[in-house]
């Protein structure tokens, strides 16, 4: 039975096995999110570069291309300098057309100036999680599946 002036020396050690447990097993579920989140906003940059290198062949009269490096995990947007990175831990997988394969790992999607494009998928996955990245050869639309 519990004294009146506080809690016994039992209920202390459970409340501290149990905060314990609780440490122990929580940031785990933390690092599954952040993977996801990291997915996601890597979808929707990606998905930014490609519309904003459509935008510039429309806007400009010019074709534009956006590279992807699945081996190193990068890509780069024609007419800017650099390249943007994809996350180390996503499975990275190309869906375009023949023409526009530099090697077995790289491959690029080129818009023109009308809107229209190669067309194709990039397929960004880590696990279970699978994101989609789909581009219209039509009308040059980029979604995100």
């Amino acid at each position: 039975m519990p004294s009146p002036s506080g809690f016994t020396l039992v209920e202390l050690l459970v409340v501290l096995v149990i905060g314990g447990l609780m440490l122990a097993l929580v940031p785990p579920l933390f690092s599954k999110g952040a993977t996801g989140v990291e997915l996601r906003s890597a979808a929707r940059e990606l998905a930014a570069a490609l519309r904003y290198a459509r935008s510039r062949a429309i806007n400009r009269h010019v074709e534009s291309t956006v590279t992807v490096n699945v081996a190193d995990k990068h890509y780069e947007i024609s007419g800017r300098k650099g390249t943007r990175t994809l996350p180390r831990g996503a499975d990275i997988k190309l869906d375009t057309a023949r023409s526009q394969l530099r090697s077995e790992s790289t491959g690029a999607f080129r818009f023109y100036p009308d809107g229209s494009s190669t067309g194709g998928q990039i397929t960004l996955a880590s696990g279970p999680l699978r994101y989609v990245v789909d581009i219209s050869w039509l009308t040059g639309r980029v979604a995100i599946f």
